[in-house]
């Protein structure tokens, strides 16, 4: 059984002691450094972990539970849903006056 201490770390082990000497010389990974040097700065916004600070819109779940009614339970393709594409080159277009083609130039 675990107690608290054993998830808080609170016991006199550290974590490392748990972990077998193979495991202990695996390097930590690229998005492992990045995520830890944008978490101890206020002037990096972190999008590694891909999960936002703050809960999800109401209107943003309806459209969700709306889509998974209508079967929309896939993945899309890696540049994303056209739709969203065209949407977000339409955005561009007029607050930015930019023009981006959103077949080759943006990925969502």
């Amino acid at each position: 059984m675990t107690n608290k201490s054993q998830l808080t770390g609170e016991d006199s082990k550290s974590m490392d002691s748990y972990l077998a000497p193979l495991v202990q010389q695996i390097q930590p990974s690229g998005i492992r450094k990045f995520f830890d040097l944008a978490a101890g700065s206020k002037d990096i916004i972190s999008l590694g972990v891909g999960e936002p600070d703050f809960k999800t819109p109401w209107h943003v779940r309806e459209a969700c539970v709306y889509s998974l009614e209508r079967g929309f339970t896939g993945y899309t393709s890696n540049a994303g849903m056209p739709e969203l594409r065209e949407g977000i080159a339409n955005y561009l277009h007029s607050r930015f006056a930019v023009e981006y083609d959103p077949a080759n130039q943006i990925i969502a």
